[in-house]
């Protein structure tokens, strides 16, 4: 599929966004999420992932203070998948816009 290098370096610099926020910024309502928290849109962000590579458990809601980490961990794996075999354009083109629109509104 090709590198994934800047989708990584992305990934790596929303979840360290989350890690250094406060419990309050990642709990608050913001409108560019539809009115979602970014910890709720991460903990989303990591569902859509993983349901979308079909892992057999849910990711499970963890503290807000822990959704860059988990968001690191599935969206490691996520681009992983992507990058093991071609055909996969669509979830990568579906991964890259709710990134965007996290990191955005974040």
């Amino acid at each position: 599929m090709g590198t994934l290098d800047s989708d990584r370096a992305s990934l790596g610099r929303l979840s360290d966004r989350l890690r250094s926020a406060s419990e309050s910024r990642l709990i608050r309502p913001v409108e560019g999420l539809g009115g979602a928290s970014a910890a709720e849109a991460s903990q989303a962000l990591a569902s859509w992932a993983a349901s979308t590579q079909r892992v057999p458990h849910p990711v499970p809601r963890l503290h807000p203070l822990a959704s860059g980490d988990q968001l690191a961990v599935v969206g490691r794996d996520f681009l992983d998948w992507v990058d093991q075999e071609p055909g996969r354009d669509a979830a990568l083109a579906e991964w890259r816009h709710r990134i965007d629109q996290l990191r955005a509104a974040f």
